[in-house]
């Protein structure tokens, strides 16, 4: 270490004498200042040798001075000082500074000042200062700093060694002390921060801005540490602060301070209390956070000291308070490592502590997840292992907030387990928690409580999991509560098909409670995801076994459910009618369903005819007549169908008092109906049972509508004798209805030249014969013949023999017309008249025979009269 000199002294003046470097000015005005003796001294007065030491104002070289009075110069008051400059860097190493105030002295007043090249001795043990007290180290350590002068001490130049020997490097390089002074001395105005003074002069203090300290006795100790400073710095063989210096920065770091000794000295007493006193653990912790660069180090240190003190806590203190200290042991760890390290290590006495204690553990779940979480599982799962007071915590869990709530029931799935497993009450705050909870919580929560939810209290809290559900969390709920309950919690059952309705899932759930064990909620389960359309339908018929119980009467639900346009569009499917007519086969339950079939879809005729007969086997009344008809109509339409006339025969049994006339001569003969299969119709219609038989009598006028209706006459002579006979019987029963029709029908067939037409001749003549006797003619005959003779009646006869030779109407049916018009001889006569009119009375009496009394008599007499009285002559029939 290479250290320079300067010699200060007496020469017209107190001036530089000599020196072995050249500083810069302020430097050097600062040394030259330093360097003469503080305050004025008697001349008869003595000062002993002592020491000034300061850093110069470059910061360059720190300065241990000697002074010594010097007696020899002319003019008293006088100094010489002995200045060595050490290099700031290794001043701030050096081991022990009283060997550089040993050079200095060494050298002496007089001396020649040269460059010194030091090696460091090695650090001989220093003696302790006896009278000291604690006061000095308490203003420089324990308060605040403000320059300290000391009156009357003994031991002022061992005691300012012993300070710059364990003060601490930075401090080291800005301490500035005189052990001796008559008055203040500054740098820059600004006081040193220690000064030892004569007691005589403390008058000259009287403006001093520190602290003042009496040198003369040891004062009692303030400060709790303020022994253990003494200890280290007056008493100790090599004094030194850093074995005060828990973390380290007082020895090492520029920025070490009053306060980082302070901290340190803390720290230390803290670490003795922490075994006995929990509290002082928090206070370590609190001290590690304010050392930023150390700050890992030290909390990686006092983890164990830690994990002990939280193990004690848990123990020993009141739950409420234990649950709160772990909370801020926690907190104050920070994001750290050993926040985990330690929640890790302290988990089994944080559970053990909710475990004992477990409505103690509810009340602080709110601030154990708003500080973090960190203690919240372990809170959790000793709540979970609580036994008797586990209720009472249960149901308190349900009054807290949703966020805790949820996030402490996450937490721990057994907790989940054993909350769900009873009726705690917890359901429905759960299920208000998810309400307000983000996408992954609420997918945390899908994994640790659905598994839990199999029963209909669970309902809401199963709804809010499920919400905005996949198809895959479907699946796995559906499959998830097969296995437990078979689908027998019906309110859980009603959130899955809601769910699976919204996300268009129906498919899937309904093959998997299909599967299922039956029983009446699976059942209900899967009518609800079937609807009465021809997709669900089919799947019934197609996926379900034939013998599955089920099939049939989750059918028989599904088509009573539709509705008219439901059913119209189920049953346009080819397939289905077969499908659900074999599946209902033996099930009395479905009559109703196929009741409505017949009554709202327009089905094949065959198939129509074939469901309403399975019908009429099982129902009877009102309805069973509305349904016969429906049936005969499809009968009615279809020309080729087996035992057409004995199904006619059954349908006219079941729906004679609901039959409208009209409405079967429309359907069976009407315009788009063919000639051959109206004629069969008109047949049956004749042929029908007296009740509906009368139907058709009450109304002529419908069956002569109908056949006018169709247009250019077509039917077979057993249509045309079918409806001259209801003609003919409808007199009695209408007789105004009965003469219209006549009038109508004789109109329309007079042209007509095909056999068929003469039956119906035969009937409708006779009553239009009759009308034309009468003196007033009725206005529906005004227009059927033109009368241009008086003789209405011959002109009506003439009418009539014309048409009948001039078609192939058959003989019989005219001579019946005119045996029941009661004119036979003069209509015979008429006929016989025409040309061919003798041939066709021939044919007439060759079919006499044929006729029914009594009008086979009147034809024969009127014949024998012909015969009797030839055409040349009057019969008397001619009045």
């Amino acid at each position: 270490m290479i250290v320079d000199q300067q010699l200060h002294g007496y020469n017209h003046g107190h001036e530089l004498l000599s020196g072995s470097i050249t500083l810069p000015p302020r430097d050097q005005d600062l040394i030259d200042r330093l360097s003469d003796i503080a305050g004025p001294i008697a001349p008869s007065e003595k000062i002993l040798p002592y020491i000034t030491c300061y850093p110069l104002p470059s910061g360059s070289h720190y300065i241990v001075a000697r002074t010594w009075h010097d007696r020899e110069a002319p003019r008293a008051g006088c100094v010489r000082t002995r200045s060595l400059l050490i290099p700031m860097a290794e001043w701030a190493s050096v081991a022990d500074p009283s060997t550089l105030v040993a050079i200095a002295t060494e050298a002496g007043p007089s001396q020649r000042s040269k460059r010194l090249s030091i090696e460091p001795d090695l650090t001989n043990p220093s003696p302790p200062v006896e009278t000291a007290g604690a006061e000095l180290l308490e203003a420089l350590f324990l308060e605040d700093p403000v320059p300290v002068a000391v009156f009357g001490s003994k031991a002022s130049e061992l005691i300012a060694i012993r300070l710059l020997t364990a003060i601490w490097p930075s401090m080291r390089r800005r301490f500035t002390v005189s052990t001796f002074c008559n008055s203040p001395r500054t740098i820059a105005k600004k006081s040193f921060d220690l000064v030892f003074a004569p007691v005589e002069a403390r008058s000259r203090f009287s403006d001093w801005k520190g602290r003042r300290v009496d040198g003369t006795k040891a004062n009692s100790s303030r400060h709790r540490w303020s022994l253990k400073l003494a200890d280290e710095v007056f008493r100790a063989p090599h004094p030194s602060l850093s074995t005060l210096d828990a973390f380290g920065e007082i020895a090492e770091d520029e920025k070490g301070n009053e306060e980082a000794l302070r901290l340190s000295l803390l720290w230390s007493e803290l670490a003795i209390r922490v075994p006995t006193e929990p509290q002082a653990a928090l206070g370590l912790l609190d001290i590690a956070n304010t050392r930023k660069s150390r700050r890992t180090r030290l909390v990686n240190e006092l983890t164990p000291v830690l994990a002990q003190t939280a193990v004690t806590v848990a123990s020993t203190m009141p739950p409420s308070e234990a649950w709160r200290f772990l909370q801020v042991l926690i907190e104050k760890l920070g994001e750290t490592r050993s926040r985990l390290s330690l929640v890790s290590s302290i988990s089994a006495s944080t559970i053990s502590l909710a475990q004992r204690h477990p409505v103690d553990a509810v009340e602080v779940a709110s601030q154990v997840v708003e500080g973090g979480g960190y203690l919240l599982k372990d809170l959790a799962t000793g709540i979970a292992k609580s036994s008797d007071a586990f209720e009472p915590a249960a149901r308190n869990l349900a009054i807290v907030r949703g966020d805790v709530l949820l996030r402490t029931v996450l937490a721990s799935p057994e907790l989940a387990v054993r909350l769900l497993a009873s009726d705690y009450g917890i359901e429905t705050a759960l299920a208000a928690s998810i309400d307000g909870a983000s996408e992954e919580e609420i997918e945390t929560a899908r994994k640790c409580l659905l598994p839990q939810l199999v029963s209909d209290r669970h309902a809401g809290l199963f709804a809010g999991l499920m919400a905005d559900a996949n198809a895959t969390t479907i699946a796995i709920e559906a499959e998830r509560l097969k296995n437990a309950n078979d689908f027998t919690a019906t309110a859980l059952n009603d959130v899955l098909v809601d769910v699976a309705q919204q996300a268009d899932e129906i498919v899937p759930l309904r093959g998997t409670v299909a599967e299922a064990r039956q029983s009446q909620e699976s059942n209900a389960m899967l009518r609800k995801l079937l609807g009465p359309n021809v997709a669900d339908v089919r799947w019934i018929l197609s996926v379900m076994k034939s013998s599955d119980a089920r099939r049939s009467m989750l059918l028989v639900d599904v088509l009573t459910s539709a509705s008219r346009q439901q059913l119209c569009a189920i049953f346009e499917a080819p397939d289905i009618l077969d499908g659900v007519l074999k599946a209902t086969e033996d099930l009395p339950a479905a009559t109703e369903v196929l009741a409505r079939l017949v009554e709202n879809v327009r089905l094949q005729p065959a198939d129509q005819v074939a469901l309403v007969i399975r019908i009429l086997t099982r129902m009877s009344g009102p309805r069973a007549g509305d349904i016969a008809v429906v049936g005969l109509e499809a009968v009615l339409s279809q020309a080729f169908l087996p035992e057409r006339e004995q199904l006619v025969s059954t349908f006219f049994s079941h729906a004679s008092e609901h039959i409208d006339s009209v409405r079967i001569l429309s359907i069976g003969a009407g315009q788009e109906v063919p000639a051959d299969l109206a004629s069969s119709n008109l047949v049956l219609f004749d042929n029908s049972p007296p009740v509906v038989r009368n139907k058709f009598l009450r109304n002529p006028m419908a069956l002569a509508d109908t056949i006018v209706g169709r247009g250019a006459f077509s039917l077979s002579y057993e249509g045309g004798e079918a409806v001259g006979r209801l003609l003919w019987d409808s007199a009695p029963v209408d007789y105004h209805g009965f003469r219209l029709a006549s009038a109508k029908l004789l109109s329309f067939l007079t042209n007509a030249k095909t056999e068929a037409a003469s039956p119906i001749v035969a009937a409708a003549f006779p009553s239009v014969y009759r009308e034309l006797q009468n003196e007033s003619l009725p206005d529906f005959l005004s227009y059927m013949f033109p009368f241009m003779d008086w003789d209405r009646c011959k002109v009506a006869r003439s009418e009539l023999a014309r048409a009948f030779l001039r078609s192939n109407w058959r003989p019989r049916d005219i001579a019946l017309a005119a045996a029941r018009a009661e004119d036979a001889d003069r209509i015979l006569r008429s006929i016989a008249k025409q040309d061919n009119g003798l041939w066709a009375i021939s044919l007439i009496e060759r079919e006499i025979d044929t006729l029914p009394e009594p009008w086979k008599r009147q034809v024969k007499k009127a014949i024998k009269n012909l015969r009797k009285y030839p055409l040349g002559y009057k019969s008397p029939s001619d009045g």
